[in-house]
């Protein structure tokens, strides 16, 4: 072989060489990753539709029909507690008048064991969408004071006269938003104003 084509050719091979092995880094890492987000969220507490409908008194029949046909599991908002407390009222389900003054509706985090979805039922048809904020579980795991990793996603209703004392949301609210918290980090408003989602940030 010709010296100069073979000095080329080891030229190549020792650019080359580091550059696949980072790529191999890179894909093992990202696996790695991957495996670590399954190992969060495999502890996580989750409830059956039917579970939640037995402890909540008034959700809807055919509220608790459409869950099952999604396939939810409802996670729950876990701060290190008593998991007796948990057991008796389930989180992440809530009543509320989220589309106007005197409806009664509900909401549910709904989860494929990846994601979680907010799952609204209309208890009278409503413009607003019935589904919102789909993001992932483990975004929602942090490390609690027992040292280990809890489920931090948490669903409550506004205080429409609390928020406007404190100047969050519209300014005029005349019925409740749904509050969906990362607890302790940050938090979001969801308000359901003339046909649309509008988002206002919370507390946090």
């Amino acid at each position: 072989m010709n010296r100069s084509v073979a000095s080329a050719l080891i030229f190549v091979i020792s650019i080359a060489s580091p550059a696949c092995v980072a790529g191999g880094q890179t894909a093992q890492a990202t696996k790695a990753s991957k495996a670590v987000g399954s190992k969060k969220i495999e502890n996580v507490q989750r409830l059956q539709p039917s579970d939640v409908a037995a402890r909540a008194p008034g959700l809807p029949p055919e509220f608790v029909e459409k869950l099952n046909t999604r396939g939810c599991t409802i996670p729950q908002f876990d701060s290190g507690g008593s998991t007796e407390a948990a057991a008796a009222m389930p989180t992440n389900v809530i009543e509320g008048e989220f589309a106007k003054r005197g409806q009664k509706d509900w909401a549910v985090l709904c989860s494929n064991g990846k994601t979680s979805t907010i799952v609204i039922f209309w208890s009278k048809p409503t413009s607003c969408s019935s589904q919102l904020a789909r993001l992932d579980d483990p975004h929602f795991m942090q490390l609690g004071a027992d040292k280990k990793m809890h489920f931090s996603r948490a669903l409550t209703a506004s205080d429409p006269s609390r928020d406007a004392s404190q100047h969050r949301g519209p300014k005029q609210m005349t019925h409740q938003g749904i509050y969906d918290a990362f607890v302790g980090k940050s938090s979001s408003l969801f308000y359901c104003n003339e046909g649309k989602w509008r988002i206002y940030p919370g507390a946090d």
